[in-house]
């Protein structure tokens, strides 16, 4: 049997249906949490038992998303809250938004309201929800109203309240080297092209040479073209890259493509590497790749 869970921490997830308690759910998911939707009342005693008897993998903790899709949820959360509190740290975020905006939230994804009965207006069950989880809101330990808020904005909310309890998200940034003649790279998010640069290939004692040898990174550094670019190269990653990281993205892939892949874009992906690690950005991991150096 493994060992207890040490701190044990649970999050619960609610609110109205439309204000987005799913979106919540995955970015806690993506920080690390492990995470159950729509876990009936029932089971919530049983699976905090599994948890700190460390049955269940959830080293940073463990989310439920809890809403009226279960019958007994609301008129029984109080007394669940209470005896959870008694036995593990529990953080109840609770997500409203304005009716207006959640109706057109449902009239852009065309999804059925779990409340809506024949006849019945949207609405209408919409203010039915709210005023039947109005118990639950008092319980709440934070309320966001993401009226206003894009998906981004709400996983970065939703991060910001639990961050202390979790380990901190790092953005991981893959700078791979690649020749036009075998294909572009695939998929990219920024690629940056150095055809323009003085070709080491096509001087014969750099020709069998890579962009790992000092030799060719001192032939294209010499280029004030090449030595211009790759600042500005640096000074765009600089740049862009914390905002990025703030968005919310986990993965970020640079490419850095020449001709054949083996002389200017390896020795660029190098340096750019060496670069980051000489002077990182805070939460960021960097891997270089060379995808074609050995064509």
């Amino acid at each position: 049997m493994k060992a207890k869970t040490a701190n044990p921490h649970l999050v619960i997830v609610t609110g109205l249906s439309g204000s987005g308690v799913s979106t919540a759910l995955k970015a806690l998911s993506d920080a690390g949490m492990y995470c159950i939707d729509n876990l009936p009342t029932d089971l919530v005693m049983a699976t905090v038992d599994l948890y700190e008897n460390g049955k269940i993998p959830a080293e940073s903790g463990i989310a439920l998303c809890m809403d009226v899709r279960d019958q007994k949820f609301a008129s029984t959360f109080h007394e669940l809250k209470k005896k959870l509190t008694e036995r593990i740290r529990v953080e109840v975020i609770f997500l409203t938004a304005d009716i207006n905006v959640i109706a057109t939230r449902y009239g852009a994804t065309r999804r059925k309201h779990p409340l809506l009965l024949s006849g019945e207006t949207l609405t209408e069950a919409i203010e039915r929800e709210r005023e039947v989880l109005g118990p639950v809101e008092e319980t709440a330990d934070v309320v966001l109203d993401t009226s206003k808020w894009s998906p981004h904005q709400l996983a970065r909310a939703v991060e910001a309240q639990v961050s202390k309890d979790l380990p901190a998200r790092v953005l991981n940034v893959t700078i791979t080297s690649f020749g036009f003649k075998y294909g572009q790279l695939q998929p990219v998010d920024t690629l940056f092209d150095l055809r323009f640069i003085e070709n080491p290939y096509f001087v014969p004692e750099l020709r069998d040479l890579s962009g790992l040898d000092p030799e060719v990174g001192k032939f294209i550094f010499e280029r004030e073209n090449a030595k211009e670019l790759f600042k500005r190269i640096e000074d765009y990653l600089r740049f862009v890259l914390p905002y990025y990281y703030r968005e919310g993205k986990h993965y970020f892939r640079v490419g850095i493509g020449c001709s054949g892949g083996r002389h200017r874009s390896v020795m660029f992906a190098e340096e750019l590497g060496q670069m980051f690690l000489k002077k990182p950005i805070p939460y960021m991991i960097t891997t270089i790749l060379h995808r074609d150096i050995d064509q």
